[in-house]
């Protein structure tokens, strides 16, 4: 990319973004004046690499709730710029801000946040051997949540070493995506380490509140969250919709994006028939 043309190109009012995680081009992106949302390197589809990045920047404050973002990206064919998104990032997305994302990071550090996320969305949208999958997944005070569950039976990353089981680890996230279709949640702890997968959350729903249509992995993830300090992410089997759980309550919902469809971040208060 010709990164002077690009700045050449914007009118000064509204920002451009280079999503991007290549060192030597980022050094290009801003050389020439352009913002840069710092990338890790994925094999992930598009789709997932497009939330990502879009939850980078508003962690980085360069995205707030309410923008209009068009994405441009290389949808089909690659190294071409022949896809086109707009975006609009949901009301709902103002209870999380760059400042609670930040403040969520010293105890459930973002990279984790992110890896779990990323693994999520790609259960949501791919499910598995043609057939959806949903599955839940908490994150961070791994001690309490495991005080607060029970085996269901055979835990598939028992018996493996620490830095054989961490969530950031590409070939950890694709074994998720494979236990993920077994019932039961997964425990991850704050430094990334699959604690126990096939767990019974058991947890009280005494005072929580929920949209109509959530089914029995959301009640079990506002209930764990209520109940500790974890977070909990959980795919809806009926859709895909990935929600993100804090305090018994849902403060990020992102919807799937699938065959190149722009991805939705929506408000959390209305959708009928999800589980």
């Amino acid at each position: 990319m010709d990164w002077e043309a690009v700045r050449a190109r914007g009118n000064g009012e509204v920002p451009i973004l280079v999503a991007c995680s290549a060192p030597r081009q980022i050094e290009a992106i801003r050389r020439a004046g352009l913002a840069v949302v710092e990338m890790e390197p994925s094999e992930a589809a598009i789709g997932e690499r497009i939330t990502l990045a879009l939850i980078e920047a508003v962690a980085n404050d360069q995205l707030h709730a309410g923008d209009r973002v068009v994405v441009v990206y290389s949808g089909f064919e690659a190294e071409a710029l022949d896809s086109l998104s707009v975006i609009r990032l949901g009301e709902h997305l103002e209870r999380l801000t760059s400042h609670d994302l930040k403040a969520l990071e010293t105890w459930v550090p973002f990279e984790t946040l992110k890896a779990v996320v990323d693994v999520a969305v790609e259960i949501g949208r791919e499910g598995r051997e043609g057939k959806p999958v949903g599955t839940l997944i908490v994150v961070g005070d791994a001690r309490s949540v495991l005080a607060r569950s029970r085996p269901l039976g055979f835990d598939p990353f028992r018996g493996y070493r620490r830095k054989e089981r961490n969530v950031r680890d590409l070939r950890v996230r694709e074994a998720i995506k494979e236990i993920a279709q077994l019932d039961g949640a997964f425990v991850v702890a704050r430094d990334g380490t699959v604690e126990a997968a096939c767990r019974l959350i058991d947890a009280p729903v005494t005072g929580l509140t929920l949209p109509k249509g959530l089914g029995t992995r959301h009640w079990a993830a506002a209930a764990i969250t209520e109940a500790t300090s974890a977070l909990a992410v959980v795919v809806s089997q009926s859709n895909g919709t990935v929600r993100l759980f804090q305090n018994g309550e849902v403060i990020l919902r992102i919807a799937p994006m699938r065959h190149a469809r722009a991805m939705k971040w929506q408000d959390a208060e209305t959708e009928p028939g999800a589980s």
